[in-house]
């Protein structure tokens, strides 16, 4: 009676790539959408230093036409203001403060104007994002002193 052994067949085991591109875009697709959301967080803010860097020219110069220092910080205010608003800039919280050192009528002078803004990121849902970064914006213009004469 002879006995024989059963053979023994080698079992090769292939990897292939099945499942791979799930676990790629597992992967990648949140690192995408994070470098995604802050490009446009960096274009946001540098959207909003723009606009506040021209509100403050403008705020300088429409306080600079003024005769008093009440009506050059209420001009400086309003058209900082309206700056702002053409621009489309949205700010959680704004400041314009208009510095009016010799101002007078006949008078040459200096009017600067600041401008600033603290610019909302909360709505990108971005890792530590730091919450709402401030930018400011400073402007001096030269007072006329004819401005009030005539």
């Amino acid at each position: 009676m002879s006995h024989t052994v059963p053979s023994r067949r080698r079992v090769l085991r292939c990897w292939t790539d099945a499942g791979s591109v799930s676990v790629e875009a597992a992967v990648l697709v949140p690192v995408v959408l994070v470098v995604g959301l802050l490009v446009i967080a960096g274009a946001r803010l540098a959207s909003a230093q723009q606009a506040v860097d021209n509100a403050a020219t403008a705020a300088a110069r429409a306080a600079s036409l003024a005769r008093t220092e009440a009506a050059a910080q209420h001009e400086g205010t309003v058209v900082a203001g309206e700056r702002l608003a053409r621009e489309g800039i949205t700010c959680e919280m704004v400041s314009v403060s208009v510095d009016t050192d010799g101002l007078a009528v006949g008078h040459a002078g200096l009017v600067r104007a600041t401008v600033t803004c603290r610019v909302p990121l909360h709505d990108l849902a971005l890792p530590a994002s730091g919450g709402s970064p401030t930018v400011r914006g400073s402007f001096t213009s030269p007072i006329d002193p004819y401005r009030g004469l005539g």
